[in-house]
């Protein structure tokens, strides 16, 4: 199982370098809809003051539950397609970034024990409006925010609608999420049942960045108008690093206004075919 990260040249070249993937928290995200809304089920608002000020106290724990998971919870964003445009343009650095292919059950992104939401389940929704509807299922196992590391299928309805649910507007990502605690990770305690982690300080935020196992980067994505000196560069020590890394360099298809690719040529291979 693939999925695609979109990254700009720096960022990919750093995964590449240091053969890890960053999960980020869900408030520094570009999207303040992407904050975990604890899932409740619809009910009318109560007459009388006694029941209004309960139900404005049940409120305020929801919010605080929802805080809580944000807080707690590392969230890796992925795609199924490295040739979206649109992707391209806004997270790829127009272009001249890299989009990276990841084994997902090489990574242990697809293992039960040890994400809150696996890859295979992580598939995003994509609404018009958050639902409020009552649960269909009814879950026998307890979830405790920030101890909880393993997925629990009774409880899938709600991690649904509490991680995956998404603007519609965003529908051409065809995102994938994988959900892990980070609760209790740190510089000097940087390994728990989620995985290993390295902390990376951004300076606005803390990036988690899991420590993957050789091979788990299968594909390399050289945007259209990454510079070709340093795709050249990156090409050579991708290789060295990640000896079973296949590298394609994209192109431009347009009369179908599409993104393509083929297997990358370096500029001495160019030259060299050009000449013969």
């Amino acid at each position: 199982m693939i999925l695609y990260k979109y990254v700009s040249f720096e960022s990919g070249k750093k995964i590449l370098e240091t053969n890890s993937i960053g999960f980020s928290q869900p408030e520094f995200f570009n999207d303040p809809f992407d904050m975990p809304n604890y899932p409740v089920s619809d009910y009318a608002e109560p007459a009388g003051e006694w029941a209004r000020k309960a139900h404005m106290d049940h409120k305020l724990r929801i919010l605080g539950f929802s805080l809580a998971w944000a807080e707690s919870s590392g969230i890796l964003c992925l795609t199924r397609t490295p040739t979206n445009p649109l992707m391209w343009a806004h997270y790829a650095q127009s272009h001249k970034g890299l989009v990276l292919g990841i084994d997902m059950v090489m990574a242990g992104c697809t293992d039960e024990d040890r994400n809150i939401i696996p890859a295979q389940y992580g598939s995003v929704v994509y609404v018009s409006r958050r639902s409020q509807q009552a649960f269909l299922t009814a879950p026998k196992s307890v979830i405790t925010i920030g101890e909880t590391r393993h997925f629990l299928s009774d409880q899938y309805e709600r991690l649904q609608r509490l991680f995956l649910h998404k603007p519609i507007c965003w529908s051409y990502e065809e995102e994938v999420r994988v959900v892990k605690s980070i609760e209790g990770i740190s510089e000097t305690n940087n390994k728990t049942q989620s995985g290993k982690f390295n902390i990376v300080n951004l300076g606005d935020r803390t990036l988690y960045a899991l420590s993957l196992l050789p091979g788990c980067i299968r594909e390399l994505y050289i945007g259209i108008r990454t510079d070709d000196e340093k795709a050249d560069a990156l090409y050579y020590s991708s290789k060295e690093a990640h000896p079973k890394l296949t590298v394609y360099e994209c192109t431009l298809d347009a009369n179908a206004q599409s993104v393509g690719y083929k297997n990358y040529i370096t500029l001495a291979e160019a030259s060299k075919t050009g000449h013969e």
